[in-house]
């Protein structure tokens, strides 16, 4: 079409379809469902691996020990990695899809987990954990998901650190304080220099992931409008 000057004048491009859009959105999140089912998945395979490394602990206090009721595990101190992978999603495609990458993570291993029930791999879940412990876990995990997000989301801008340390360390001391609740344990002597221990863990997790985080930022850029965590 032409204006009275001469000027060509273009339509606006058509919008994405729905249909479109969804596939899109679809593609986005099959590569970060995938990261996220693998770091829980060693985590998990690790779980039984007593952090015996960590034997120094128990000079500090006598239940620091990792062998006593292994409460220290290779996979507890693999568990906050979790948290930098949902720091990259969340730097890469925002707080709507980290979340939902979160979300369907879960939706991903309940279906595994139904699979391997309906194939006869597992005769029961009480095979692979505990019911009540499961349950814990995965409430726990994801409301540690969904601080570590929202506050990503919140902090994110410059300096770049703040984002993705904040989030880490506030999702990670979510996760230990909700399971702790979750399994019903009080804060006796036993318990307080654990939680004190784990909350440690989750610090040192919060600092150490910057160091790879500083490194990816070149290869994985934020959104347009995004900022520059």
């Amino acid at each position: 079409m032409m204006l009275d000057s001469g000027v060509e004048r273009r339509p606006p491009p058509a919008r994405a379809g729905v249909v479109s859009r969804i596939i899109t959105v679809i593609g986005q999140l099959v590569l970060p469902v995938l990261s996220l089912a693998a770091t829980l998945a060693l985590a998990w395979t690790c779980r039984a691996e007593v952090a015996t490394d960590f034997r120094f602990l128990r000079d500090m206090h006598p239940s620091l020990d990792p062998t006593t009721d292994s409460w220290l595990t290779w996979g507890a101190l693999l568990l906050p990695a979790t948290f930098f992978v949902l720091n990259l999603i969340n730097r890469r495609y925002g707080s709507a899809l980290a979340l939902g990458a979160a979300l369907l993570t879960w939706v991903f291993i309940a279906g595994g987990l139904v699979w391997a029930l309906r194939e006869g791999f597992v005769h029961e879940l009480s095979e692979i954990a505990p019911v009540r412990i499961m349950g814990a876990f995965v409430g726990a995990m994801l409301l540690g998901q969904i601080v570590n997000v929202s506050f990503f989301d919140w902090f994110r801008g410059i300096p770049w650190w703040k984002a993705p340390f904040v989030a880490a360390l506030l999702g990670g001391l979510t996760f230990t304080l909700a399971f702790h609740l979750a399994m019903g344990s009080g804060f006796d002597e036993v318990a307080l220099p654990r939680l004190a221990a784990l909350g440690g863990l989750q610090l040192i997790w919060a600092c150490f992931q910057l160091v790879p985080t500083k490194f990816l930022r070149r290869a994985i850029r934020p959104c347009p409008g995004y900022g520059g965590a």
